[in-house]
């Protein structure tokens, strides 16, 4: 009988220190409450997931457009210095313009850059395709390669809606 009360005491002394012990401290919710700054929460939404580009090289999405132009009309230089006439233009004739022109101006340059930067993605993935023969890589690389492509239509589509947007709010 002694045993059965001291075990019952032993068990109650037990479960009511665990008890008290979880009263005094704030919950681990609480504690992240109050860690948390407003200021450094940002949420994230499926367009955020959709227009995040892949950063295949080390250098920015701005100057790899600038480079991809100068490129495509195989020219250096000359080319080069017109190109960047037009822009200072162009963002001298959008302090000119509504804000909201200058901001779909704005918007639809970002967009012309993340769909260059998915096409240079598919592109990698087609050449890393071509020279494959694991066909486990290749599966990889070909689901890659539809992922970028339906970005790169996904962007189109973006860009599509933003000029006629433009258009509508230039007249």
């Amino acid at each position: 009988m002694k045993k059965l009360i001291f075990a019952a005491t032993a068990f109650l002394f037990m479960t009511g220190g665990a008890c008290f012990a979880q009263t005094d401290q704030p919950s681990l919710g609480d504690l992240a409450k109050s860690r948390h700054s407003p200021k450094k929460s940002r949420v994230i939404t499926n367009d955020d997931v959709a227009t995040s580009s892949p950063h295949i090289e080390s250098e920015p999405v701005s100057a790899k457009a600038a480079h991809g132009a100068a490129d495509s009309t195989g020219a250096s230089g000359p080319a080069t210095k017109q190109a960047d006439k037009k822009e200072n233009t162009q963002s001298s004739s959008s302090s000119k313009d509504s804000p909201a022109v200058a901001d779909l101006k704005k918007k639809l340059d970002t967009y012309k850059e993340e769909q260059e930067s998915w096409k240079r993605s598919a592109k990698r993935y087609e050449e890393l395709l071509a020279n494959e023969n694991d066909s486990f890589r290749r599966q990889m690389y070909q689901d890659a390669l539809d992922g970028d492509k339906r970005n790169v239509a996904l962007f189109q589509e973006k860009i599509d809606q933003t000029q006629a947007e433009l258009a509508k709010n230039q007249k």
